[in-house]
């Protein structure tokens, strides 16, 4: 059994690579070529576990992604989330890999932005906003830059030392401008990203600009919320997978049952773009909004990668 690391993993596969990988994946998605059962949720003491797993039909790999989500509370402050993508062969069963989760799932979470954000933001983004200091907010930047030609980025974070701390290290890697940000900075924000796992929303319908894009990623509980139901309201919705977010998209559930907002108000789904370009003028017009609460497929597409890679 091979034992893939972080730095293998992502020495094997670049994030403009992820982005296409992922594309692919939301389309055969779309057309319902994934065994993908919905993932299971178990709280243990001070933390949430959570086991994903997906086949695709004729492929050579079946996965199972373990995770496990510590509370804020928990003794392990430094790393909330750890996970590992279960690598097995489809013809025999036989586990041939375990791949660091981690980064995994940040990997094709940011990639999942990344196409969000090519086909939904305005084109001339410049000013992107992170809400997050942790691994996932890092590849939704290395995401969104991938994308838009980025010049400033704000960081928010209720820890103003992390969010400097984050400010420097992202500057260091992409040689742009980084700065914690105020809520003032909002306004100048074309893209927002939100990696939290925040049970309030972090910021209002008043303090963004008309037009701007924003990716929620951050919750996946019907508890959590990081996107304020005004927002939800004005916005036009783009969602991973309607299902998913029914049961998951703590923001989404939220809205509905506090407003008058519904499910059905949900513009599409994100592979439907690849066979729905028509549809795209008419909601680059508006605040977008592409809630993911993530989906086993993108692990088994972005593990297929790596394993190729290796």
């Amino acid at each position: 059994m091979l034992l893939v690391s972080g730095k293998e993993i992502k020495s094997s596969i670049s994030m403009p690579e992820a982005i296409d990988c992922v594309a692919k994946g939301f389309s055969d998605f779309n057309d319902g070529l994934f065994h993908m059962p919905q993932r299971t949720i178990m709280d243990i003491e001070a933390a949430t576990v959570l086991t994903m797993p997906c086949y695709r039909k004729d492929g050579k790999y079946f996965v199972i992604k373990v995770v496990t989500v510590f509370d804020q509370s928990s003794i392990k402050k430094d790393k909330m989330v750890d996970s590992s993508v279960l690598v097995f062969d489809s013809k025999n069963g036989n586990l041939l890999a375990k791949l660091d989760g981690d980064s995994i799932t940040a990997i094709r979470t940011g990639a999942a932005s990344g196409i969000a954000t090519k086909y939904f933001s305005s084109p001339l983004s410049e000013v992107l906003a992170i809400f997050g200091t942790g691994v996932q907010a890092l590849t939704q930047i290395e995401a969104v830059i991938s994308c838009r030609p980025i010049k400033k980025v704000f960081v928010y974070s209720r820890n103003v030392k992390s969010a400097k701390r984050f400010s420097d290290h992202i500057h260091n890697l992409f040689s742009i401008d980084v700065m914690p940000g105020k809520v003032k900075d909002l306004k100048n924000a074309d893209v927002i990203c939100t990696a939290t796992p925040s049970e309030d929303s972090l910021f209002k319908l008043d303090t963004i600009k008309r037009g701007v894009h924003i990716n929620a990623i951050g919750s996946f509980k019907p508890s959590m919320k990081e996107i304020h139901c005004d927002i939800i309201n004005s916005s036009k919705i783009i969602v991973d997978s309607l299902g998913a977010c029914r049961k998951e998209a703590g923001d989404l559930i939220q809205a509905k049952n506090e407003t008058s907002w519904d499910f059905d108000n949900v513009s599409m789904q994100l592979g439907e773009v690849f066979s729905k370009q028509e549809k795209l003028n008419d909601l680059q017009k508006n605040n977008t909004l592409f809630k993911s609460v993530g989906l086993a497929f993108q692990d088994l597409v972005t593990a297929e990668a790596v394993m190729h890679g290796l």
